[in-house]
Formats: structure tokens, sequence, C-alpha cells
């Protein structure tokens, strides 16, 4: 599988790599949307779930 974003799989392949909130959710959602081509249904389901935490935490931030 190719054009796979391994840093969002694997939180040791950073290398540096340092996103906002934004950055990140749009990452997350340009990744999903490749779909089962590049991901697992296990990978997407991981890459869906931080997703879900990275819009509530941003949605936290805006509300305070």
């Amino acid at each position: 599988m190719n054009d796979r974003d391994e840093s969002l799989l694997d939180s040791t392949k950073v290398a540096g790599r340092c996103d906002s909130i934004t950055e990140r959710i749009e990452r997350l959602k340009r990744e999903i949307g490749k779909g089962e081509a590049v991901y697992t249904v296990a990978e997407l389901r991981r890459l869906e779930r931080q997703l879900e935490e990275y819009e509530g935490l941003y949605r936290n931030l805006l509300h305070r």
C-alpha cells in the first residue's frame, strides 16, 4: 500500500512534525478520504477515532 501517511498511524514515525489541531484534522480527513484503496478497515477506524478526538478537542478549545 502506498500513498499512506504512516505518521498518523504510528506516533513513533513523527520525525519532528508538529501540526496545529486544524492541520491535523485536515490531514486525517484527507487520509480517511483515500479509503480502502490505501488503508485497511482497521486503520481507517483508527484514523476516524483520532479525527473524532481532535474535533472534540477543537470544539472544547473554541468554547472556553
